[in-house]
């Protein structure tokens, strides 16, 4: 497994940048057992990959991780990044711990697998880009969706400390636009100030988040609600002039239960009045919403088959939820049973000197061998 490891982190995928060198690591590495994977293009050379182990039959299990980490550059470390140091019990490096370890486990788990007489198969899927959008496993959806054999069942290996987690809040990204009309600032009923209809939005987007606040508390997460912030804004050129444009990003990250495309609605609605009070003073004003990335919250039942399966494996009677977002709820929305269980801890990750106990992988390792054990 440490081999394994060594080589993935010397490939430094960051996202955005191509991960081909890395795929055909792996392809070549599974061949090496007569598997014969797919890799999938999506954007210019980046790519995902699948591949299946054992019979074409139904009802398979998908071990899902992706292949980019987030950059080193401005973080303080201590070794090269690049390059697998272990010490104390820990391995370093970038990805060590999100999440190139839980692939490296997978991986060297493919000996045993080879051996055994599965009835299902398992199947291997490795994405691109999720740590800026999901966005491999999007591309991916349209080739999961008609997989043939179908998987039943998606264990994703984020950082849990190899905790089963059936539930985390999702992610929704908005870019909001507004043009205005420029005139010189002493001459305020010549103009329509951008910055201010856009403060008036913000104040509305305060508002939105008390009112999540008291709807939607859920104890399980941390915060107990649906969040809402204001992540970056930009707009004017000078003190003097009135500014014809600004721009505002921010982001909902809602619970399961939380009815999203509601309160988008409702924000829809508040931007239109907006928009018409501008262009009661200036035709050419607009206001612009736009959708820069989505990816929905998971919740899988306590019944479901999966969770027995995991609980048993790894002897313990609990599930929990995460407040930040996974592949996992993509999995989920297309139909396999999805949980997130993976080593390490997420308190490590895309931090300077990121590490992982091998102790970690090593329950890791254990307990994929077992529920492979309990299903087949």
């Amino acid at each position: 497994m440490e081999d394994i490891l060594k080589k993935l982190i010397e490939y430094p995928t960051i996202s955005e940048s191509s991960n081909i060198n890395l795929m055909n690591y792996i392809d070549d590495y599974l061949k090496k057992f007569d598997i014969k994977g797919k890799l999938i293009q999506g954007e210019k050379n980046q790519f995902n990959y699948h591949c299946m182990i054992g019979p074409n039959e139904d009802g398979g299990i998908i071990f899902s991780g992706h292949t980019d980490v987030v950059p080193v550059e401005g973080q303080d470390w201590r070794s090269n990044p690049f390059k697998l140091l272990k010490k104390n019990n820990k391995y370093y490096g970038r990805g060590t711990c999100d999440m190139k370890g839980f692939i490296a486990v997978c991986l060297s788990l493919v000996p045993q697998i080879k051996i055994k007489k599965l009835k299902k198969p398992i199947h291997f899927i490795f994405s691109y880009d999720e740590e800026i959008g999901c966005i491999g496993i999007r591309k991916l959806i349209p080739f999961l969706k008609k997989l043939k054999p179908k998987p039943k069942f998606c264990l994703v290996g984020e950082p849990t400390e190899m905790k089963i987690i059936n539930q985390h809040k999702g992610k929704k990204n908005f870019l909001v636009s507004f043009q205005g009309h420029e005139a010189h600032s002493s001459l305020t009923e010549d103009g329509v100030n951008a910055i201010n209809y856009c403060s008036k939005f913000i104040n509305y987007l305060s508002e939105i988040q008390i009112e999540l606040i008291n709807k939607y508390k859920n104890k399980k997460y941390y915060p107990p609600y649906p969040t809402l912030n204001v992540g970056k804004i930009n707009g004017g050129l000078a003190v003097n002039i009135i500014p014809n444009k600004c721009v505002v990003e921010f982001e909902i990250r809602d619970t399961p239960e939380m009815k999203s495309e509601l309160f988008i609605g409702k924000i829809k609605q508040f931007l239109k009045k907006l928009e018409t009070d501008m262009k009661k003073k200036f035709k050419n004003c607009s206001i612009e919403f736009e959708v820069k990335n989505n990816f929905p919250p998971l919740l899988t039942m306590n019944s479901s088959n999966l969770i027995s399966l995991c609980l048993q494996a790894l002897k313990t009677n609990s599930t929990g939820a995460v407040s930040f977002g996974t592949e996992a709820g993509i999995f989920n929305e297309i139909g396999f049973e999805t949980i997130v269980c993976g080593p390490g801890s997420i308190k490590q990750a895309h931090k300077p000197n990121e590490f992982i106990e091998i102790k970690e992988l090593n329950k890791c390792r254990k307990f994929l061998h077992k529920l492979i054990e309990l299903q087949y």
